[in-house]
């Protein structure tokens, strides 16, 4: 406590800190290149492992330093209304320096309804990884739009002499000209208690990041090699490379007669595509969220029952850089507008971002007993990857899983004792399936089915 108004006394925190991170990654010999493989084509490290269908990994490690300073205030500005600020410094030995803060409030016009919203700035700094990270090489089924391009522009439409999806390599590597990423937060909410118990709850809010860190991706490179083929033509194709990211091998005779026909520089198969980790787009966010919460005592016990629902009303990414240049040539026509330009457009209900997300508890305790029941429910989204032989989007259907437990308390000796009786997933829901490792979108879902467990804890009284 600093100083003291009318309605209160005025409170600060302030600080500095000092840290050092650093991580190793040391990986098997047969991985890393210790032990070196080299196939018959001549491919050998750090683009193929000596284990067979393993990806080769080399040995990371990295470090920096990070001085922070930060301070808050806590300012009772009326009898009713409280206001936040606060500020923080940070500055890292590898990626620069940042400066946020933050302008929260608290208004309570009447004993039963507060208002609060708060503006505020944030940050996220590259990891070590993505910063220090070596060639890492990673085989990914992916399409070749140059070779599609040619394939319907060049006499095979069906794709019976050119295969135009197959397996590529992309190497990825991290990069010291990483700058943190940025954040402007805003948030508005309403909390009211019409009777006794009852508390509802809703909050807008609102935000934009800058500078995502991120890789363009391999099928956006394959792109960007089919603008630069088309913006070439097939004239001086000597010397020409198209995007220099995306390395190819030779082109055969009958690719070179379809490009040629399609009016492209031939292009072989590609052998790996170079990406970096790189301060990428702008995403802006915006959402809802809302919850009932409801405490009882009675004769029967105490029961506590809250529901809670979240709604993302606005998830896009506007592209930047090389993402910008490949929309702008959709929009001029010069890339055929069917040839997907990946994750940059409105993301709700794609890809693992379903628009509604809702949680429910009820608990209950009496005495030395007690017990919870609740639920969790994933909305729907459509994963772009697949399609129904019609052409039909491949929606990820809802995912509602139920939790329950059951505990008693007991004393023995000097312990206070709990045991407790539970089950997760008790409907045993499966995760539904989807276009990812072993069926199902982990990133959203569990496939565990039913669990059971019994829990025994003791605590010195």
């Amino acid at each position: 406590e600093i100083y003291t108004l009318p309605a209160g006394p005025v409170g600060l925190l302030a600080g500095v800190e000092f840290r050092r991170e650093s991580f190793v990654d040391d990986r098997d010999p047969r991985l890393d290149g210790t032990i070196v493989f080299t196939d018959f084509q001549g491919d050998t490290w750090p683009y193929v492992s000596d284990v067979v269908n393993s990806s080769p990994t080399p040995d990371s490690k990295g470090d920096h330093d990070v001085v922070s300073a930060f301070g808050e205030l806590l300012v009772p500005v009326h009898r009713n209304l409280d206001v936040q600020l606060a500020l923080r410094y940070e500055d890292f030995s590898d990626v620069g320096n940042t400066t946020v803060g933050k302008v929260a409030f608290g208004f309570r016009p009447h004993e039963r309804l507060l208002l609060r919203g708060s503006s505020s700035g944030a940050f996220r700094a590259p990891n070590l990884v993505t910063i220090n990270e070596e060639i890492v090489a990673r085989q990914n089924t992916r399409t070749d739009w140059a070779c599609v391009y040619a394939a319907e522009n060049g006499g095979d439409p069906d794709q019976d002499t050119l295969s135009c999806r197959y397996s590529t390599q992309r190497i990825a590597q991290g990069s010291q000209k990483l700058i943190p990423e940025s954040s402007n937060n805003r948030s508005l909410g309403v909390v009211t208690t019409p009777i006794d118990g009852l508390t509802l709850t809703v909050d807008t809010w609102w935000i934009e990041k800058e500078d995502t860190i991120g890789l363009l991706g391999e099928e956006n490179h394959s792109l960007l090699d089919l603008l630069r083929r088309i913006e070439q033509g097939n004239n001086n194709c000597a010397g020409f490379v198209g995007d220099p990211a995306t390395v190819r091998g030779e082109a055969d005779d009958d690719e070179v007669e379809i490009f040629n026909a399609a009016g492209l520089c031939p292009a072989g198969r590609i052998a790996y595509i170079d990406d970096r980790y790189a301060n990428l787009d702008t995403r802006t966010m915006l959402g809802t969220d809302y919850g009932i919460y409801y405490d009882a005592d009675t004769r029967f016990g105490s029961f506590s029952f809250s529901h809670q629902m979240a709604r993302l009303r606005e998830f896009e990414q506007d592209p930047g850089g090389d993402s910008a240049v490949l929309l702008a040539a959709q929009e001029a026509g010069t890339l055929p507008a069917h040839f997907d330009v990946g994750g940059f457009q409105d993301l709700i209900g794609r890809n693992g971002n379903p628009e509604w997300k809702a949680s429910t508890r009820l608990r209950w305790h009496y005495n030395a007993w007690g017990a919870s029941l609740s639920s969790l429910r994933v909305g729907e989204f459509v994963q772009t990857s697949l399609t129904l032989p019609d052409g039909t989007e491949w929606v990820v259907p809802s995912m509602r899983t139920i939790n329950a437990y059951v505990y008693y308390r007991f004393d023995i000796a000097n312990l206070s004792a709990r045991i407790r009786l539970g089950g997760l997933n008790i409907t045993d829901k499966r995760a539904p399936l989807a276009d990812r490792f072993f069926g199902y979108f982990a990133d959203m879902h569990q496939d565990l089915g039913a669990r059971y467990y019994v829990e025994f804890r003791a605590e010195l009284q």
